[in-house]
């Protein structure tokens, strides 16, 4: 890090802004486990999948 102390609170603005993106980071990923939602590969392909549910009822109906 810087060795002069007129740097010093762009060290610190740094590691606050770190900081503050993990925890967002982390808390999005809290928020989506307790709510069900889904993570990781499933969340990319789930926001399309009830589009195709409802297409596939349309075409062959709400058979079991």
């Amino acid at each position: 890090m810087f060795q002069s102390p007129e740097w010093l609170w762009l060290e610190i603005l740094v590691l606050v802004l770190v900081a503050i993106f993990l925890m967002a980071l982390l808390g999005v990923y809290i928020y989506k486990k307790i709510h069900h939602l889904p993570t990781g590969e499933c969340a990319s392909c789930h926001a399309g999948s009830k589009k195709m549910l409802k297409q596939y009822h349309k075409m062959y109906g709400k058979k079991s």
